[in-house]
Parts: structure tokens; C-alpha cells; sequence
């Protein structure tokens, strides 16, 4: 009887089993080569990675003891407009001859030579731009013998042009004129931003005088002066924080 098939082979059936087995042979072993490339590759990196720390180690040991060179102490850090000033103690120690303050996790430093002495302590004093934010700032010093100190991690802030849009000039609550003389009343003002003073320009008797009025005071004198037949201007000082080493400054105001 005929069917609507054919029945194959069992050759047949016996080469196409064998040909699935080696293509599925030559898969896995390409699959095992590529894999073994790959971990071949990290453990070279890894190997290098090593080296390359310990040589560093061996840099910084001597006689199978780490050598550091002495750390900056007593470090103080100040903001600044746009700058920052780190001061410190060097001690007693002639070998050292550089310092190093890295930040933005390294990506920006500066260095300094430090001259050498036969006795006592110096004193690091240094000033250098940072562009504005909250910094942490990584310090290391280094001896003649490249050996490296401990870091020494303080935080400090550079401040610009975002806190310089914060700030508003002293508002005047009222202006009057009596005895020869005009008197300023002010309005409060929001310490929070760091105002200290307002400095008030005028001409009297054909010379310009300045008056400093601090923010806690409410009211400013201007002698000899009448503001209903002269102009007067003024404007706000501030200081971010109190180890700031820079003032900002608003705008004059005409009035």
C-alpha cells in the first residue's frame, strides 16, 4: 500500500545525526576558544595591574618596611573667590622637598618646591585657583628619596559666579533730611548669604566721602549732605563665610 510519504533511509538518518554532532563539536570548541581569549586577556591585565602596584610598593619600602616621607600638619584650608588658600606645618624634616594637592579626584593639581632647611619647622602658605564648588583636596609631600606621606584630606570651597547671582544689594526703608544732614533708615537684611557691610558714596563740600554701615546697624548719617538736591549710591559687601579670604560685591545703586 502507498503512503503519502517516504520513509528515509536509515543511511541517511545516520549522516545527518553525524553531521549535527560535529557542527555542534565545532560550535563548543570556538565558544571554549573565544572564552579561554578572554580570560586569558584579563589575567594579563591583572598580571600588569600587579607589577605595576608592586613596584610602587618597592618605591615606598626600604629593608621591607614602608618609608613615608612626613605629612603636612596642622592644615587649615580658607574659601576664596575662585581660589583657595591650604596653610600647614612642615616639621623638622630637611628630606622633604615637594608637595603635591591634587582634587576633582585627581584630575587637577598643583605642586610646589619647598626650599630646604637645617633645622626648625616651616610653614606652607599657598594660594591657587579652583573653579567653584566644595572640594576635597588630597595632600601629599615627598622627599628627596621619592618617598610619599600619608594623604592628609581637607574640604574647602571655591566660590563664583553662582553664589555672585545669590546676593542683593541693602534695601533703604526710607530717606529724610533734617539739621543738615540725610539720614538712611535700612531695611533688614537676610544674613544667610554672608552680607557684612554697606558702603554709602556721596560728594559734600567738594570732596567724595564713603560710610561704612555694618549689617547689624539700621541707620547711615551722611553729614552735610541734602539727597533732595544730590545723588548718593551704595552698595552690599559680603563675605561667604568667616574664613573667606575675598569679599563679593553688588552693583552700585543710584539714588
Amino acid at each position: 500500500m502507498k503512503s503519502g510519504y517516504s520513509v528515509m533511509p536509515d543511511k541517511q538518518v545516520f549522516l545527518i545525526k553525524k553531521f549535527k554532532s560535529i557542527k555542534y563539536i565545532v560550535i563548543m570548541r570556538a565558544k571554549y576558544n573565544k572564552t579561554k581569549v578572554f580570560f586569558l586577556g584579563i589575567m594579563l591585565v591583572s598580571l600588569f595591574y600587579s607589577c605595576s602596584k608592586w613596584d610602587e610598593f618597592k618605591m615606598y619600602t626600604k629593608n621591607g618596611a614602608i618609608s613615608y616621607a612626613g605629612k603636612l600638619d596642622s592644615v587649615q584650608v580658607s574659601s576664596g573667590k575662585e581660589r583657595i588658600r591650604i596653610k600647614g606645618i612642615l616639621k623638622m624634616d630637611p628630606k622633604i622637598t615637594k608637595c603635591k594637592i591634587f582634587w576633582n579626584d585627581f584630575k587637577d593639581s598643583v605642586a610646589y618646591d619647598l626650599p630646604t632647611i637645617s633645622s626648625g619647622r616651616r610653614i606652607f602658605d599657598k594660594v591657587f585657583m579652583v573653579s567653584e564648588g566644595v572640594r576635597n583636596f588630597v595632600i601629599y609631600t615627598y622627599d628627596n628619596e621619592k618617598n610619599r606621606s600619608v594623604a592628609v584630606n581637607i574640604i574647602g570651597t571655591s566660590y563664583g559666579d553662582t553664589y555672585r547671582r545669590r546676593l542683593n544689594n541693602r534695601l533703604i526703608g526710607s530717606v529724610s533730611f533734617a539739621s543738615n544732614k540725610t539720614t538712611i533708615n535700612w531695611e533688614q537684611m537676610d544674613l544667610s548669604t554672608g552680607g557684612i557691610y554697606t558702603e554709602t558714596e556721596y560728594t559734600a563740600n567738594n570732596r567724595i566721602n564713603t560710610v561704612v554701615t555694618p549689617v547689624g546697624q539700621s541707620s547711615t548719617i551722611l553729614e552735610a549732605f541734602n539727597f533732595q538736591n544730590a545723588k548718593f549710591r551704595y552698595r552690599t559687601i559680603f563675605r561667604p563665610d568667616t574664613s573667606c579670604i575675598d569679599t563679593f560685591a553688588t552693583a552700585y545703586f543710584l539714588r
